[in-house]
């Protein structure tokens, strides 16, 4: 999984290096100082999420209590807590490790939305006795009022800098609080000065220019602009209605999940497109969404409107940037707070209605004891990668990157004949099965070919660099040139798939290095223009090794 490149390997953390990535600088800091106090303990990263989840769960809690005051009890707050904390669904931020990013943006949103709800509603504004010492009493409220708008705008901050997305989950937040709680006092002070609301836009638009979010995090000049945009909203509306009903029902799970993205055509007018069921899924979508608004509108049904328009929209605005992995379980974290607050809500006024003299306490024991045993089995799958990946294969036969996974485990254990025995006998029948689907899913979909063939040359690499510790290096570059050639009949153009010839320079580097070719090595490993060193631990270590050969010749 990726917490091997992004923790273990990741240069910066080893550096201390936290701003070599701006928008992940916060992630970035709290991962080197875990290094720093226990090392590269999985124990020790992994604890850090358990209580970072747990905090996010406490912050939900203080802010739904204040949420629902006047309206529900507070047991409605405990429930909507509990119920996220053992969702399946959220199983998989404390389970892996590099999710930390997600789970800082999630406590940070939940933060700044409370601070924003403290703010409108003025809860700090207390009756201030006429001070000795000639301060005016009014100016004292005021502060008391106003740090709150700080500490929302800290926390905003806190979200942006964990991941860049942050920016948007903080927001939208805020904004949705921000709407529904406006006294009618500042309401109307903002109709009679539009001007702030437009200087805040501009403010939020320009810091996000700054920051390279529009053009580095989302790449939106580049997106809308591609003939794949309109199959990529299409896809995300699918994706949102798998979350859903897991989300409702958190079964069939999975660490990686294989999304087919839809397809439209040359020509085909974005209406009518082959994927039927894409098109009545965006539908769903949409209505959905507007249902959220007119729910939020109304001030009966106002908490429970917020709510899913918040859960809805951790999707929604993902349209907004394209990124293959349709559907990995951690996206949807930073909206499932929302869910369970608001089943929580959904569930009292039900059960208020039906049953309005019998204690929903047995029932809600219940529920959160099945939740909470269908994530423990969750987590003991995530304690055996081999266990893990079976059951993407189980339910995604096609995924390969599973193979590729099971190959890098194996590697570092030092068991190449695993990795050759998996890749002689399992790989092809992975790989007949995704050629397979290809033509069974067209003309209405495909499975992400891309993420297929770098898989493809990361296992193929593997191989090689098995072949070269048991048999001989010369063989294991046979297999190298072989893949060379495989990726250019391919068309696997360096300039558009970068990823694929770093990760097959990457391998054929190690290879060459296993026979004594240093220098050539180091050509494979040579910085790119003006981006960073590829791989610097093996870069340093191959050079030390050139050293020490040119200094005993």
């Amino acid at each position: 999984m990726d917490d091997m490149q992004q923790i273990r390997d990741c240069e910066a953390v080893r550096t201390g290096d936290f701003t070599y990535a701006v928008l992940n600088a916060w992630t970035t800091l709290w991962y080197i100082i875990q290094y720093r106090l226990f090392g590269m303990s999985p124990v020790a990263f992994h604890a850090g999420n358990w209580l970072l989840h747990t905090s996010v769960a406490c912050a939900l809690f203080a802010f739904a209590r204040d949420f629902i005051r006047g309206h529900w009890p507070a047991g409605v707050a405990w429930f909507g807590a509990l119920l996220f904390a053992v969702h399946p669904l959220a199983s998989e931020i404390p389970n892996y490790a590099r999710t930390q990013d997600l789970a800082w943006v999630t406590l940070f949103s939940i933060l700044a939305a409370w601070s924003m709800l403290t703010f409108m509603r003025g809860s700090d504004l207390k009756s201030v006795p006429q001070a000795t010492d000639g301060e005016i009493p009014a100016l004292r409220k005021s502060w008391h009022r106003w740090r709150w708008l700080a500490a929302c705008a800290l926390s905003v901050a806190g979200a942006t800098f964990s991941k860049g997305p942050g920016l948007f989950h903080a927001l939208m937040a805020v904004s949705a609080i921000g709407l529904a709680f406006m006294p009618q006092e500042l309401g109307n002070r903002l109709r009679r000065s539009p001007w702030l609301i437009l200087a805040a836009l501009v403010g939020i638009i320009a810091t996000a220019w700054a920051l390279g979010i529009f053009k580095n995090g989302l790449g939106i000049h580049e997106q809308w602009s591609n003939p794949r945009f309109i199959g990529h909203a299409y896809t995300l509306s699918r994706v949102f209605w798998e979350f859903a009903w897991r989300s409702v029902i958190p079964l069939a799970l999975c660490s990686d999940h294989q999304i087919a993205e839809t397809l439209v055509p040359h020509g085909t007018p974005f209406w009518s497109i082959p994927d039927h069921v894409a098109m009545l899924a965006a539908l769903g979508f949409l209505g959905l969404t507007a249902l959220s608004w007119l729910l939020a509108w109304r001030k009966s049904t106002r908490l429970l409107g917020i709510c899913l328009a918040l859960y809805v929209a951790t999707i929604l605005f993902r349209v907004l940037f394209m990124i293959p992995e349709f559907m990995p379980e951690y996206r949807i974290y930073p909206g499932l707070p929302w869910f369970c607050l608001g089943t929580s809500i959904f569930l009292a006024s039900i059960w208020q209605r039906l049953l309005p003299s019998a204690s929903p306490a047995p029932f809600a024991a219940c529920l959160l004891a099945i939740f909470a045993s269908l994530a423990a089995q969750r987590s003991f799958a995530w304690h055996d990668l081999n266990r893990l990946m079976a059951n993407v294969l189980q339910q995604y036969p096609a995924q390969g990157r599973a193979i590729w996974t099971l190959h890098l485990h194996d590697m570092d254990a030092g068991n190449w004949q695993a990795v050759i025995d998996r890749q002689m006998h399992d790989w092809p029948e992975v790989r007949q099965k995704f050629i397979t689907s290809l033509a069974t899913l067209a003309p209405a979909r495909e499975l992400p070919s891309g993420h297929f063939s770098l898989a493809e040359v990361g296992c193929t690499g593997c191989f090689a660099i098995a072949v070269a510790h048991t048999k001989s290096p010369a063989e294991g570059l046979q297999v190298m040139t072989g893949l060379e050639k495989y990726m250019h009949a391919l068309r696997i153009d360096p300039e558009t798939n970068p990823t694929h010839w770093y990760q097959f320079n990457h391998d054929k580097a190690l290879v060459l290095e296993m026979g004594g070719h240093y220098q050539a090595a180091l050509d494979c490993l040579k910085r790119k223009k003006d981006n960073p060193q590829p791989c610097p631990v093996d870069f340093a270590r191959i050079s030390k090794k050139l050293a020490a050969a040119k200094g005993g010749s």
